[in-house]
């Protein structure tokens, strides 16, 4: 499994972050908020940003 930190955001504000070990960003997502996600973010004020700790890759999901 791989580390993730998964933050629940506000616009450009985190509101929570926690860490969260899964096998897929996604899996992170969901694993760390309770709910469904998709990878399609457009302009929602309220998203979830994963970074994956080893190299900083960052994806990004809206709540379903």
């Amino acid at each position: 499994m791989k580390v993730y930190r998964v933050e629940e955001m506000d616009g450009d504000s985190v509101v929570t972050s926690r860490t969260i070990n899964a096998n897929t960003p996604w899996v992170a997502a969901e694993t760390a908020t309770g709910s469904e996600v998709t990878n399609v973010r457009g302009d929602e004020q309220r998203w979830i940003r994963v970074t994956l700790e080893a190299d900083g890759v960052v994806n990004s999901y809206a709540f379903k």
